[in-house]
């Protein structure tokens, strides 16, 4: 069990959009992702759906201690827990804290936040500081793919990856793995199987609620979902705007490396070449990035997007198909490979490399 390393310069995919001018794309994932925990919530009452249920409240109850809050207060405020303050205006920012107990969330946070209480809605969720696994993935009508990893799921959403990354892809007929792994398999299975819903009425009534799509009795859709240490899955998102910026990626290869050639995972498929910059992050306020190049880097967070709009392609010595960084190559229509573990060891600045994206090769050509 492994905790993230967690930079303040990994943002969230909605801060990502609007930072690259996607306002509408940024406003529409702003309501999808301020709705998730309702949306949550009627899975688990329609299909019993495990996921980090929380303790709902106003934050007007949190301010004010009314006799609900102030039970969980003087009972549990030793717990750990995942506070998340949803605005009722979708103007607002959505506040969010993790990792504190809810004592330390209401009187080191909560108190200190510059709101109107009246504004926001207060999710009280159980949090825990380890995680056996972490996954996500996608179900669309042509696969169900994705990515898991030992530890934190934000190791996945922010491509800050500690740990060995598994990706999976299941085309309805067949199952690949990018590993051959019997714990890996059994919980991608384990968390798939509770997105499968084979009785008609119960899709009808998703479809009605929800507006859910299926696909082979799956429900489409973008889903986080986590493995605690009680070995019990929960999952911890399902999104239906994501699906259309995640392509369905090739079957997974397995081409091995060569001398003087980096190998990682196609993230956004495309092919180029360019001269190699290798970024490091004590240096992004003093480097020449000329237009065209090969950004090449241990992982991009916000301070790379400059670089990012100038690039060729992005190369990672970490990262995930499904990482935020790498949505945001595919929107910017440059190669991306992630997860490369070694490219800023083999590549140097000034190096002309040739990226296949498509294949997550880049090799030296001089």
């Amino acid at each position: 069990m492994g905790k993230a390393i967690i930079t303040k310069n990994q943002i969230s995919i909605t801060e990502w959009f609007a930072q690259i001018g996607e306002v509408e794309e940024s406003n529409a994932f702003r309501v999808e992702d301020n709705k998730k925990s309702e949306r949550l919530e009627t899975l688990y009452q329609q299909i019993d759906l495990p996921y980090e249920r929380p303790e709902k409240f106003t934050a007007r109850d949190l301010a004010d201690q009314t006799p609900a809050f102030a039970k969980i207060l003087a009972e549990r405020g030793n717990e750990l827990c995942a506070i998340r303050l949803i605005p009722k205006k979708p103007d607002l920012p959505k506040l969010r804290n993790r990792g504190l107990s809810i004592k330390e969330c209401y009187y080191d946070w909560f108190l200190k936040q510059e709101i109107n209480p009246d504004d926001y809605f207060a999710d009280l969720c159980p949090h825990s500081e380890t995680l056996l696994w972490s996954a996500i993935f996608v179900v669309n009508h042509e696969a169900i793919f994705g990515e898991l990893i030992k530890g934190l799921h934000s190791q996945l959403t922010h491509g800050e990856t500690e740990s060995n990354l598994y990706q999976f892809r299941y085309d309805f007929k067949n199952w690949q793995w990018s590993q051959d792994d019997a714990e890996a398999k059994k919980w991608v299975l384990g968390m798939v199987d509770l997105i499968r819903v084979e009785d008609k009425a119960k899709q009808e009534k998703l479809k009605e609620l929800l507006g859910t799509e299926f696909s082979h009795d799956y429900m489409a859709g973008y889903f986080e979902t986590t493995v605690w240490p009680d070995g019990k899955i929960r999952f911890v998102d399902y999104n239906r705007i994501l699906p259309k910026h995640l392509p369905t990626p090739p079957p997974l290869s397995h081409i091995a490396a060569e001398k003087e050639t980096v190998k990682g995972i196609g993230a956004s498929a495309g092919q180029t070449q360019g001269r190699v910059v290798i970024v490091k992050e004590e240096e992004l306020g003093n480097i020449d990035f000329p237009k065209g190049a090969i950004l090449v880097c241990d992982n991009t967070d916000i301070r790379y997007l400059p670089f990012m709009r100038l690039a060729a392609a992005v190369v990672t010595n970490r990262g995930g198909i499904l990482s935020h960084p790498a949505i945001i190559s595919r929107e910017l229509k440059i190669p991306c490979v992630v997860d490369t573990k070694n490219a800023t060891a083999i590549l140097k600045t000034g190096d002309l490399a040739e990226v296949d994206a498509t294949k997550g090769i880049v090799r030296k050509i001089n």
